[in-house]
């Protein structure tokens, strides 16, 4: 993916421009015909239901506080576009949420967390030890449905795949605050972080259809790129949207020691690279500091750039699509990518118009910092 770092957008939005671009809204996603989301809650919650009622207040606060399934719509997309076991599907798009699920409680532990999707995180509400007690559970259950499946290929791809999320963790914490770290680095963790598990959900998916190997491949392919494009967009959503919208404070992954894809790119600009190491090397959570490195961001366009490059992961992915025949299952495929391209970048056109440096605190995109 060399040739896509040197892509740099015709017109730029100043960082007001992008502000509100990036809502996420998970009712965006609703009405999805192909995907019984009902159905897969249902499961979930036969599947974590122990009758404890400790612990069955805990599960049902994380399910209350679940995403966008975006993981388990790709398993059951994929394995819908041929013939497929309908249950099994069902089973295994579930185990992949309760994968993501346990992956998100130990993250917030690891990273001390106190917000997830605006509420407080499960070990901020009951401690350390019951979350990690919680992540467990969460996998145990997980691989309770994938044995069911009786499809030892499907459990060896899925725990291959959190083998590979767990090294990622790892690395991740070995590369915390590390200003010298590469495009390459960045991509190699985002990969086990994030997008392994993208492409393990489209090719588990197909794995539980009459899908060829070609076509198993192409549909991991898909989800790779997608998980790609997934990762750089969140990494941007952390400088560019309110905290309300994002549910966790602005700038969270840069003040924890994570350094993502802007601001490698901003490290290597020749006019501002030095300055912002210096800011990163002081203190990354001052409100002074952090209102210095958002005007950095923009004056690089480096935001922009990392919008850019996630739409051609997309662009990619959507390309691949193409292999297949045109069917309602890849409409709904589709649109759900294109979910992601129209409510992330349909403003990315209007000609950029917004000063460079940032006018008054109460303008600041960190004008709620303390």
């Amino acid at each position: 993916m060399a040739g896509i770092y040197s892509i740099r957008m015709g017109k730029l939005l100043g960082i007001k421009g992008l502000k509100g671009v990036f809502a996420i809204k998970a009712d965006t996603l609703a009405g999805a015909a192909a995907f019984p989301a009902e159905k897969v809650t249902e499961r979930l919650q036969e599947v974590l239901y122990c009758g404890s009622p400790e612990v069955d207040r805990i599960l049902s606060y994380l399910l209350d506080n679940s995403g966008k399934m975006l993981r388990p719509r790709m398993v059951y997309l994929s394995g819908s576009l041929y013939p497929n076991d309908g249950e099994s599907l069902t089973d295994i798009a579930a185990a992949v949420e309760l994968i993501h699920m346990a992956s998100l409680v130990h993250d917030d532990i690891i990273d001390n967390s106190q917000l997830r999707r605006g509420k407080p995180s499960a070990n901020q509400r009951w401690g350390n030890q019951v979350s990690v007690l919680t992540g467990d559970f969460l996998f145990a259950s997980a691989f309770n449905l994938i044995s069911r499946c009786r499809q030892p290929l499907i459990m060896d791809n899925l725990t291959d795949t959190i083998k590979i999320m767990c090294s990622g963790e790892i690395k991740q914490m070995g590369m915390l605050f590390d200003l010298n770290l590469s495009e390459n680095d960045y991509y190699d963790k985002t990969y086990r972080k994030t997008a392994c598990l993208f492409a393990s959900s489209c090719k588990v998916g197909a794995m539980l259809s009459q899908a060829s190997e070609k076509e198993i491949m192409t549909l991991e392919q898909f989800g790779l790129n997608l998980g790609y494009a997934y990762q750089i967009i969140d990494d941007v959503l952390d400088f560019v949207s309110d905290s309300s919208l994002l549910g966790k404070p602005v700038a969270s992954d840069l003040r924890q020691g994570n350094i993502t894809l802007p601001v490698i790119l901003a490290l290597k600009d020749g006019r501002y690279g030095e300055k912002l190491r210096a800011l990163l090397q002081n203190s990354v959570s001052s409100p002074r500091n952090l209102k210095e490195m958002q005007a950095i961001f923009e004056a690089t366009g480096v935001l922009q750039e990392s919008v850019h490059l996630s739409r051609r992961y997309l662009e990619l992915g959507l390309n691949l699509l193409e292999e297949f025949p045109l069917n309602p299952v890849t409409e709904e495929i589709k649109r759900l990518s294109r979910y992601l391209l129209d409510g992330y970048y349909q403003k990315l056109n209007m000609s950029a118009a917004q000063p460079v440096l940032l006018a008054s605190a109460e303008d600041s995109l960190f004008s709620s910092l303390q």
